[in-house]
């Protein structure tokens, strides 16, 4: 199970943006969170969840090169998921950037 769920980590704030930020954005009722607050959450989700599923990976990898030390020891799936990371928080960076776009102009549209 450990093995997919850095996969999880670094996906979960962008799904929960993408889900929660555009329910905000095009809700007609009011709620508690704000559209600011809910990108802030995503985006210190999205440091966490990095930190721990680098933490995940580098124990997928000790603990595989322990079982198997015959094998050639490579860096790459690490690497991997550090470029990963920083993919996925660009994204969140975009989607957040594109959502407040979408918000403003339906806010200037109203007006």
């Amino acid at each position: 199970m450990l093995n997919i769920a850095p996969l999880i980590l670094i996906i979960l704030p962008v799904l929960f943006q993408l889900i929660v930020g555009t329910k905000v954005i095009f809700d007609k009722k009011p709620t508690k969170l704000k559209f600011g607050r809910i990108s802030l959450m995503s985006f210190i989700f999205q440091m966490i969840f990095s930190v721990a599923a680098i933490f995940i990976a580098n124990y997928n990898l000790s603990k595989y090169f322990d079982q198997h030390p015959n094998t050639t020891r490579c860096g790459m799936p690490f690497l991997g998921v550090i470029f990963g990371v920083a993919l996925l928080f660009i994204v969140l960076c975009f989607i957040i950037f594109l959502q407040f776009l979408i918000k403003k102009w339906r806010e200037r549209k109203v007006k």
